[in-house]
């Protein structure tokens, strides 16, 4: 028998996790997948997708062709990436060889066993309606999902059967990705939960050509035939990403290939009272509204996304708006739809989602030009700005906002408030309105986010987002026009990573002019020197810290390499502020809108008369 390769680990999850069981009950919309026996496990084909998916990214860097796994309409022949040698074949066909059918998968991935006594949580969210700011009512965007804690730990184990080199060093680079903390794997994961880290690396052989280690494995000795293959599993990953640097090729400018990815990390600091309401831990504790503990408190990665996108929505509309009034269309020029704006019927709707305009199109008759095919595929052209960052139901985000977690070797404190409606007609208190609330009181998370191959007028658009959060401009969760919610960010720390310098965020097109004027090579010579063997990533980092005014709104904002930095943010936000100003709504791709909240209620009129008539009234 062949040799095989074995490789174990531990997978510790760093947010909240939800695999799926396809199904709900009718308490629940969706439940956790579990055995027969009730366990809650990963089921291998789970992981090896969530492998795949990394690996399919990395390879075309290594040298390989680009898999068929992103091609709209697949040739019916075998792919023949190093993907496919190693996970088998997207498209396998009926043949006598290899080279003209395919194979099946060389990695063996198990079903990854839950190692630590875990209780699972019920999770309440609820979509915000962008006018209103209360929870959307058109599109009843409201589900409750499973979930399983963080710092749960799972048993990973992989077998490698019949491989060469590539597959080994392709692999190894895929799992250095997930040793560095960059693993998700399960559902929502943009929504914060998934996120995992691989410890604990064990890598050994299996070699059953001698009858006594055959008979073991037979009898079902897990250990039988196996001899570690390095003192070192760390070094042995390392000595593989090491050689995948030198073979490591120019990216073109398929987005599916892996340039580049920024990670944040933020300290959020509650001025006061913060709840993110958990219905279920309110009827359990007595209250009205109780905040979302899963062991220690939690602020959700979706709540905390959803202030994200809503914040960047009205930025990108406020310079819309400003384009506007002198002149352009904003109906045709909106670039963030209200992704729960969704008609019941033929109505129209402000700032109607991209995906509801679409569907619009499909549901023409087939003779109409503008009649959309339901089966096309889609591509950028087909969402506004904020559905391209931030996701759409056709279009998977490439932002993750992972659950914060309360700040380590910290106390939660806990506030209870009483809230009594007054009647407008008798000014004394209301009859059966009269509710309390649990909330923390100032507390600290601190939070991850990551986007995938940014562009740089997306790094400009989060800038301004996050500057303003840092400043302590946005809320979160429970009661934010009565206080609660109000969080700045004290320090951050910003970390891009690029395989080579042409990857670094600063070349797009809506740049290339900018580019010009900004001298990045001392961050690249900064990435090299800080660069290490664990990931063909090259590394470069900012860190930044922030003080509250004492008076006035001048934040004290201290920021390393300042000299080096400051040109490139102000590249990103002016490319940012050009991608806005270019973005055009199209007939025959995503229609313009029919409403705005905004220009349809009256309000320009009022305020700006010329300006109402400059637009061609669309009011």
């Amino acid at each position: 028998m062949n040799e095989t390769l074995m490789i174990t680990a531990k997978l510790k999850t760093r947010a909240a996790l939800h695999i799926g069981a396809g199904k709900g009950e009718n308490e629940f919309d969706a439940l956790l997948r579990r055995t027969a026996a009730g366990e809650v496990f990963i089921p291998g084909s789970a992981l090896a997708g969530a492998l795949r998916a990394v690996a399919t990214r990395l390879a075309p860097r290594l040298g390989s062709k680009v898999c068929q796994a992103f091609e709209a309409n697949k040739p019916k022949t075998p792919c023949g990436c190093m993907v496919c040698h190693l996970f088998g074949d997207v498209n396998p066909q009926e043949a006598d060889s290899e080279k003209e059918g395919g194979r099946a998968s060389r990695l063996w991935v198990y079903d990854a066993k839950l190692q630590t006594d875990e209780k699972t949580w019920i999770r309440d969210g609820v979509g915000i309606d962008r006018a209103t700011g209360a929870a959307a009512r058109q599109g009843a965007v409201k589900f409750d999902l499973e979930v399983l804690p963080a710092k749960a730990i799972f048993d990973l184990r992989l077998e490698l059967e019949d491989t060469n080199d590539a597959d080994r060093q392709l692999l190894a680079v895929t799992l250095a990705e997930w040793k560095a903390g960059r693993g998700a794997i399960g559902g929502r994961v943009a929504r914060g939960l998934g996120a995992l880290k691989l410890e604990g690396l064990a890598v050994k052989t299996r070699n059953l050509n001698t009858k006594t280690a055959l008979m073991s494995y037979l009898r079902g000795e897990a250990d039988a035939g196996l001899q570690p293959i390095a003192d070192d599993a760390n070094a042995w990953i390392a000595d593989r990403v090491i050689e995948a640097r030198n073979s490591i090729t120019p990216g073109d400018k398929n987005a599916d290939v892996a340039h580049s990815w920024v990670e944040l990390n933020l300290m959020l600091q509650a001025t006061g009272p913060l709840l993110v309401n958990d219905p279920t831990q309110a009827g359990r504790s007595g209250f009205d509204h109780a905040p979302l503990v899963e062991g220690r408190p939690v602020l959700p990665g979706s709540s905390l996304r959803g202030v994200l996108r809503s914040h960047a929505e009205r930025i990108a509309r406020t310079l819309a708006t400003e384009h506007a009034v002198h002149g352009n269309d904003f109906l045709a020029a909106c670039p963030a739809c209200n992704p729960v704006a969704r008609p019941r019927g033929k109505e129209d709707l402000a700032l109607e989602c991209c995906d509801s305009l679409l569907k619009r199109q499909e549901r023409r008759d087939p003779t109409d030009s503008l009649w959309r095919d339901p089966d096309q595929g889609i591509d950028t052209r087909d969402l506004c700005l904020a559905c391209r960052l931030f996701g759409s139901p056709r279009w998977g985000s490439r932002l993750i906002v992972e659950d914060a977690t309360l700040e380590e070797n910290t106390t939660p404190v806990y506030k209870v408030q009483d809230f009594l409606a007054i009647d407008r007609f008798t000014g004394g208190g209301k009859d059966g309105a009269k509710f309390d609330a649990a909330a923390l009181w100032q507390p600290t998370f601190t939070t991850h986010l990551r986007l995938e191959n940014p562009q740089d007028w997306e790094l400009g658009w989060l800038a301004l987002v996050l500057r303003d959060l840092a400043e302590g401009w946005l809320k979160v969760g429970f009661g934010a026009a009565k206080g609660f919610g109000q969080i700045w960010v004290p320090k951050w720390t910003a970390t891009i990573g690029f395989i080579t310098d042409g990857d670094f965020p600063l070349y797009t097109d809506t740049s290339a002019e900018i580019a010009e004027s900004v001298d990045i090579c001392p961050l690249l010579h900064a990435a090299r020197v800080a660069s290490s063997p664990a990931s063909i990533y090259q590394i470069a980092e900012l860190n930044g810290k922030l003080a509250k005014p004492e008076s006035g709104h001048d934040w004290g904002w201290q920021i390393d390499s300042t000299e080096n930095w400051q040109p490139v943010i102000k590249a990103w936000i002016t490319a940012f502020n050009t991608c806005v100003e270019g973005f055009k709504r199209s007939p025959a791709s995503l229609p313009e809108l029919k409403m705005d909240t905004y220009f349809d209620g009256g309000l320009i009129e009022r305020l700006y008369p010329k300006a109402s008539a400059a637009i061609g009234g669309k009011s």
